[in-house]
């Protein structure tokens, strides 16, 4: 059974959001969007590359990095334990 990406990327942002420490309001609030937005995308609704980027880059800041391999679909979120940069 093949998995959608986005249905793939929203699980990775709910495991990131989650080893991050965070509950979908407090990311919502970092990334600038509503905590229904973080809903949606983490139930794997397809969302705007500017809403993605704005919680990929809130998760950063915490150390959790997601990212999605778009040659194979694979996703990984990763806990960082250097200083965080402000790349995408």
């Amino acid at each position: 059974m093949e998995i959608a990406s986005a249905t793939v990327l929203g699980r990775m942002i709910a495991a990131g959001r989650m080893l991050a420490g965070l509950d979908q309001a407090a990311l919502a609030d970092a990334a600038g969007v509503s905590a229904s937005t973080i809903s949606n995308v983490e139930r794997g609704s397809d969302a705007r590359e500017d809403t993605i980027k704005s919680i990929r880059k809130a998760l950063r800041r915490t150390g959790v990095t997601v990212t999605i391999d778009k040659s194979n679909g694979i996703a990984i979120a990763a806990i960082r334990f250097d200083e965080p940069d402000e790349e995408d």
